[in-house]
């Protein structure tokens, strides 16, 4: 399970920032189930299943987000392919400077806590943004719970590793010397020793970290494949929301190599469902063009869900990017309950999205350190914080109400459609608004 996700420099967020879903000491209010639906502990470690991450348009929030569903992606990647890390260096923008990108993920797995993350730069050796070598690894790091204390497991600077005291299986020699500068030692330890920690810390990030960022098609080929396995199981999940259908046909579905569905379309999905005139009659529905767009992001999720839920032993990482669109708020508050519900998130899997939705800020959803808010400084650099190291706010308060009345900041700053006069008469000056409306000529027209 994921502890917590830091970025430092990287596209709008300057300064260190860091995400938790390690849980604080706050209580919900008595009677309240919360607390036992919303945590989980993991060999004596309280973490939190849902993170929502609030803020004004353009604030930076898809930002966090980004860097950790491309962090994830890096660690996907083949060693020699510089693609998986070069999107990674996108330096704050605002400030001249030669600092890399910094990254780092604390995880809990199979009871022990790993620490580990890496620098990105651009190469000294390779001119020009469109070569394949252009990035580099600055330097990678890795912590681990070895005996009971955190050790230092490896550590890479430039092209070498100038520590590495990776524990290995049967007896395997790691070769330490890495065939390119972005190549991840990582990732390059993993090809040598498949049950190595290298290789679990891979596998969750590549296989149990799923994202809507950059692998949106992924979504839908999960629920096509689990469609194909087990029909039933699907559409009983679609019954809870709503969407109630007898079968589902796939055409044209054997003609997709190794069965990645990751784009087949929607007009090739028909659902069935038969009619209540007294006639029985058997209807088909094209998903594409009978259902709603947010019918249609469901069938997407479903089969993620589906496997988040009830899949292995291992918990996923979910990474959802505005996650109300096309929702209606009921249908979001659903969706977020279900992952704190024990009974259905059986695997503790654990889910961090962006929203604007307010309809989930309340005490009887998610708890204060649930909440994250992303802020636009001044220098356009972004910080966040999150609701519960905000003093003076009650755990049973209305976080909504709150934070649309600014009290905890985030919010985008507006300002009234008017024209404003100044006149200076007698060395003061005077302020005149002019307000406007739309005519019935359909042009606008100052309201007198």
């Amino acid at each position: 399970m994921i502890i917590e996700f830091s970025v430092k420099n990287y596209r709008s967020i300057r300064d260190l920032q860091t995400i938790s879903f390690k849980a604080t000491g706050l209580k919900s209010p008595a009677g309240s189930e919360i607390d036992s639906n919303n945590i989980v502990k993991n060999n004596g470690v309280s973490l939190l299943k849902t993170v929502g991450l609030y803020g004004a348009n353009a604030s930076g929030k898809s930002n966090m987000l980004m860097a950790l569903s491309y962090f994830a992606h890096a660690v996907r990647t083949l060693a020699i392919d510089s693609r998986g890390v070069r999107p990674l260096y996108d330096p704050f923008l605002f400030e001249t400077s030669n600092e890399g990108c910094f990254f780092q993920i604390v995880l809990l797995l199979n009871g022990k806590k790993y620490r580990y993350g890496f620098v990105v730069n651009k190469s000294d050796n390779v001119p020009g943004k469109n070569s394949s070598n252009d990035v580099k690894i600055e330097s990678e790091w890795l912590y681990g719970n070895v005996d009971k204390n955190m050790k230092r497991l490896f550590l890479r600077v430039g092209n070498e590793v100038k520590e590495n005291n990776l524990p290995t299986s049967e007896g395997m020699i790691i070769p330490t010397k890495l065939p390119y500068p972005h190549t991840l030692f990582l990732v390059h330890a993993a090809a040598f020793d498949a049950k190595g920690i290298p290789m679990q810390i891979a596998n969750y990030l590549t296989i149990h970290t799923i994202n809507n960022i950059i692998e949106k098609g992924l979504f839908r080929g999960v629920s096509i494949n689990i469609i194909k396995e087990s029909t039933p199981f699907f559409l009983s999940f679609l019954k809870r929301f709503n969407m109630k259908y007898d079968d589902i046909e796939l055409i044209d579905d054997e003609s997709y190599p190794d069965n990645d569905y990751s784009n087949f379309p929607l007009d090739k999905v028909l659902l069935k469902r038969t009619t209540h005139d007294g006639n029985n009659k058997p209807l088909s529905m094209n998903l594409e063009y009978r259902e709603s767009s947010g019918n249609k992001k469901i069938f997407d999720l479903a089969g993620v869900l589906l496997m988040a839920f009830n899949m292995g032993n291992t918990p996923f990482l979910i990474v959802i990017d505005e996650i109300d669109s096309n929702f209606h708020p009921s249908l979001l508050i659903k969706l977020i309950e279900m992952f704190n519900n024990p009974k259905i998130n059986k695997n503790n899997s654990q889910l961090l999205f962006t929203s604007h939705d307010t309809n989930l800020m309340s005490p009887s959803i998610m708890r204060r350190d649930q909440f994250y808010f992303a802020e636009k400084q001044e220098d356009e650099s972004t910080r966040l914080y999150s609701l519960a190291d905000l003093r003076g706010i009650r755990n049973d308060a209305d976080f909504a109400k709150q934070y649309l009345a600014g009290y905890y900041g985030a919010l985008p700053v507006l300002n009234d459609y008017t024209e404003v006069e100044e006149k200076r008469e007698s060395g003061k000056t005077k302020e005149r608004r002019r307000y406007y409306c739309i005519n019935s000529k359909g042009s606008f027209e100052e309201i007198k």
